[in-house]
């Protein structure tokens, strides 16, 4: 299993910043894998990516591989916090709010006798298809394909 490295994907300003996601480890808890952006200045508005591998339970004798898969799930999680005013009788800023959480999801199901060029396909054409600008605009405007 290769080791977790460094994520640095730009983002979509007019001037680009590019964003360096850090691998945090696994969350025993849920099972996922997670990578930080830590730019932000509170923990609670740091954008993240979660990977979740899930492999098929162990084979028993005489099973066909049909119907047996890999899950692999990956997600990029933007929250984005309340803008709070920092005038307070005390003097003292509020805490950090959130105000919402974008999220994307790509999942792979990629049965155990999937050949590595198929699984080389979906690797490099699923990045691909978002930049298609049908999809796109349907992402950012939220409208329908017709």
């Amino acid at each position: 299993m290769p080791q977790a490295t460094n994520i640095v994907i730009s983002d979509a300003q007019a001037t680009p910043v590019a964003h360096t996601f850090v691998p945090i480890g696994m969350d025993t808890k849920t099972g996922l894998f997670w990578f930080e952006d830590q730019s932000q200045a509170n923990v609670l508005g740091y954008w993240r990516i979660s990977v979740e591998r899930k492999s098929p339970p162990p084979a028993s004798a005489g099973q066909s591989s049909e119907g047996r898969s890999y899950r692999l799930r990956y997600g990029l999680h933007e929250p984005i916090l309340a803008n709070i005013t920092n005038s307070t009788v005390s003097g003292v800023a509020p805490a950090p709010t959130l105000a919402y959480t974008p999220r994307a999801f790509a999942e792979f199901v990629l049965p155990e006798q999937t050949a590595l060029l198929d699984r080389q396909n979906l690797a490099k054409m699923t990045p691909l298809m978002l930049q298609n600008a049908q999809i796109k605009a349907q992402i950012e405007t939220l409208g329908y394909l017709s």
